[in-house]
């Protein structure tokens, strides 16, 4: 059956174009449009320089560096990192002299929201929160020269104050299951104006973390030895148990010395509690994130170890790809004054950023390019935009729906040897579950248990009924996985939690 169709054998509701063309194909003035063009989230896209190589073009100069200078008083000789999730995005040593002056050089292909920038050396460590580091939006383009007080409201130095802001907001960001780089840059910048004005105003909450970094950074062992106090990976605690030494040491400042994390957990825990992250959503359009994974030993729905080239053929070179369109069941607008609807314009644009049902057309990405959060580690990113409504304010009861597929091949492949299940689609109603306004859908490449419509293979145990329907569809006792949702993040068949948008933001407008 040809998956542009429906199950049903209907053709699906997609326009009839052909693959989209790009402008890098020709020369002339259409080729100095691309370069000069700004890409969302990602600057210099892989797409860009991949396009721009192929098909008898000479290949395009590496894009000129960001770089970013600063200082880390205190902490002569730092190593300074720029770190984005667990991926060290550059690094810099700081000079010897006190003043600590760096730095740090991006390669200025992509931009990065929130991004951490830290100065260690020994026990002396300091922390920062830029909102956003541009990337460049031409090959042809200088270099960037910034400074951090450029970067990050207030941030003169990196310093107890700004390793207390970076803290908190981490904090937060934790609680909400929420990566740094998911949180708007505008959003960011706003919260740190506000934290930072609470802290100057001797706000007590926060002040109690202040006090307790300000009393961290005399940790013994200075710069030439000892642990550094915070440990930015893992799901832990932020500070170091192992910097306190076997003895302790009195980070609260009531005389005894402290041997464990909790006094700090708990300060840090009610000041997150205190703020919320400053943003204002454009209302009717939200930012979707497909990501779809292709790792070894993966498991699927039913925690059984599955074969994700049953129908897709692997060979040397292949890469992802997805594919889709606007469900048959999502509301189209007939009249003027209708809502909660889609009207034939939109479904359109919606189908062509898909890539209309043509399969190896519309590329994800696994290169920390195009909104992915870690190149190579088999998680694939495709991001897009869409008109959008709450389904839960909807008098039907739908929101917007879509279907979808991965694939597996090359560039302009066809279906055979490529799709990840044939005759089936993937289906997803967009009900932004976490209320992050943003929805992201991670799956396994090929696993057919999850929201595959047709011959679904989950189990009878879990729920599984051999069809996968939208809610106000499904037969009584049979589960249904339609919604962005938590996931198994580890391959333990146990849900840890909420996918990453990677480097993906919510769509937000300027606050009034």
């Amino acid at each position: 059956m040809s998956p542009h169709r429906t199950p049903s054998g209907r053709p699906a509701h997609v326009p009839e174009r052909g693959a989209r063309a790009l402008a890098a194909r020709h020369r002339g003035a259409a080729l100095a449009v691309l370069l000069t063009a700004t890409l969302p989230a990602c600057a210099l896209d892989g797409l860009l320089l991949t396009e721009l190589t192929r098909k008898g073009h000479q290949p395009m100069p590496e894009p000129a560096p960001v770089r970013i200078s600063g200082r880390a008083p205190g902490i002569a000789g730092a190593t300074v990192r720029l770190l984005a999730g667990d991926a060290v995005i550059a690094t810099a040593q700081a000079d010897a002299t006190d003043n600590a002056a760096f730095v740090v050089e991006t390669d200025g292909k992509s931009a990065h929201t929130n991004p951490l920038v830290e100065a260690t050396a020994g026990a002396r460590q300091a922390l920062g929160v830029l909102p956003s580091v541009p990337g460049q939006t031409s090959v042809l383009a200088p270099a960037i020269e910034l400074d951090v007080a450029q970067l990050s409201p207030g941030m003169a130095a990196l310093d107890t104050r700004t390793t207390t802001l970076a803290l908190l907001v981490i904090a937060k960001a934790r609680g909400e299951s929420r990566a740094l780089a998911a949180i708007p840059a505008t959003s960011m910048t706003d919260t740190l104006i506000e934290l930072n004005d609470r802290l100057v105003a001797g706000d007590q909450t926060l002040g109690a973390v202040g006090a307790m970094v300000q009393r961290l950074a005399s940790l013994p062992g200075g710069i030439t030895g000892g642990a550094a106090p915070y440990q930015l990976t893992g799901g832990g605690s932020l500070l170091n148990v192992d910097a306190l030494g076997s003895a302790g040491f009195d980070y609260t400042g009531d005389g005894a010395a402290d041997t464990t994390s909790a006094a700090f957990d708990a300060a840090l825990s009610a000041a997150a509690a205190s703020f919320a992250f400053k943003a204002c959503y454009v209302p009717d359009r939200i930012r979707v994130v497909l990501l779809a994974r292709m790792t070894s030993g993966a498991k699927n729905g039913n925690c059984e170890a599955f074969d994700p080239f049953l129908w897709a053929k692997d060979l040397p070179g292949k890469r992802m790809f997805v594919t889709g369109g606007v469900h048959v069941d999502t509301p189209r607008c007939v009249g003027a004054g209708d809502t909660h609807c889609l009207t034939e314009a939109q479904i359109d644009a919606v189908n062509e950023s898909l890539g209309n049902w043509q399969p190896n057309r519309a590329r994800m990405y696994d290169d920390g390019t195009g909104g992915d959060a870690v190149a190579g580690d088999g998680v694939w990113t495709f991001s897009f935009d869409v008109p959008w409504w709450d389904p839960a304010t909807s008098p039907t009861g739908a929101g917007v729906r879509l279907a979808y597929k991965f694939t597996w091949g090359n560039d302009g492949d066809g279906w055979t040897n490529t799709e990840e299940f044939p005759g089936n689609q993937r289906i997803l109603e967009l009900a932004d579950k976490n209320g992050d306004r943003i929805i992201v859908r991670q799956d396994m490449f090929a696993d057919e248990t999850s929201n595959k419509d047709k011959a679904n293979q989950l189990a009878p145990s879990a729920g599984g009924c051999g069809e996968l329907k939208w809610v106000d569809q499904q037969r009584e006792g049979c589960a249904t996985d339609v919604h962005e949702r938590k996931v198994d993040l580890d391959g333990d068949c146990v849900v840890d939690g909420w996918p990453s948008p990677g480097k993906n933001t919510a769509l937000t407008l300027p606050c009034e």
